[in-house]
């Protein structure tokens, strides 16, 4: 499970090509963000009219853009990694490693996952928006349990996959 990255993911292309955009959409939407900031730091700071609402829009955008790249890094393994027991633990250690730390990415995300879902229902029978703007905020839930959702997914192709193209070995 702790082979070099090489950036090939291990679940099916369309999926991939799915996350890839949502990946290529948080990359414009940050774009965006960092155009909405300069133009509210120049209206603020030189034509003394500020944006209001900005840092709502600053905020909820923020948690977009990171909830959309997510999936699509795991997917393509483009973490970073921190290998700092790797030698000591050799190839069998690495392994159940690695297997330890997926079981217990998908329980954390299993159960961040299941809360934003419960949240997004409350936010949504409750109508509940952003102070300034008042933006509804049960999409941003969504989205949020949506990218920890295709996390956990991936984390379990990738404790499958090994089992699967070589047997129960760890070599």
């Amino acid at each position: 499970m702790s082979e070099p990255t090489t950036g090939q993911p291990l679940i099916a292309s369309r999926w991939v090509r799915v996350l890839d955009l949502a990946a290529y959409l948080s990359g414009i939407l940050l774009l965006g963000i960092m155009l909405l900031v300069a133009t509210a730091v120049f209206f603020r700071y030189f034509l003394h009219q500020p944006i209001l609402g900005s840092q709502e829009i600053v905020q909820l955008g923020m948690v977009l853009v990171v909830m959309l790249a997510i999936p699509s890094t795991a997917a393509h393994d483009l973490h970073i990694r921190v290998d700092l027991l790797d030698k000591a633990l050799g190839k069998g250690g690495r392994f159940f490693a690695d297997l330890l730390g997926r079981v217990l990415g998908i329980v954390v995300l299993s159960l961040m996952v299941w809360r934003c879902v419960l949240k997004a229902f409350d936010t949504y029978e409750y109508a509940d928006t952003t102070n300034m703007l008042a933006l509804p905020l049960w999409p941003i839930y969504a989205v949020i349990a949506a990218g920890m959702g295709m996390y956990a997914v991936i984390l379990l192709v990738e404790i499958i996959a090994p089992f699967k193209t070589r047997g129960l070995t760890h070599d």
